[in-house]
């Protein structure tokens, strides 16, 4: 996934996984996943943690870029006591992970969300 520029449109999605657990993801305009969360027993908590991803994606301490076991890096994102609460996809370079980092600092409470949970299959 290589990024380049800071005109992606990124939204939300929320997802009601098996078990009834929620999860929501990030995805851009072509449908590309760049961020996923844990899986949460209620919407709200899913919804609360959605928000507290934005607020702290302002915060460049917060981050943490990293080389995993496979040479590939990722980016783990902290809340303001330490818990991780989002961690990137897998990038083949430190300078990609760097990218998107950058490219998400737009984010806001007024990004779009999707709540898919309300989508009958």
């Amino acid at each position: 996934m290589t990024l380049t520029n800071n005109n992606k449109k990124f939204y939300f999605e929320i997802h009601k996984y098996k078990d009834n657990l929620f999860y929501f993801n990030l995805k851009d305009e072509e449908g590309n996943i760049y961020l996923e969360s844990d899986l949460y027993v209620r919407k709200t908590s899913c919804q609360e943690e959605l928000k507290s991803v934005i607020r702290n994606f302002k915060n460049e301490d917060r981050f943490r870029v990293i080389q995993t076991f496979d040479k590939k890096w990722i980016f783990l994102l902290r809340d303001e006591s330490g818990e991780i609460i989002v961690e990137s996809p897998s990038f083949e370079t430190k300078e990609e992970a760097i990218s998107l980092i950058k490219n998400l600092k737009n984010l806001s409470l007024k990004t779009p969300v999707v709540d898919n949970t309300k989508i009958k299959n």
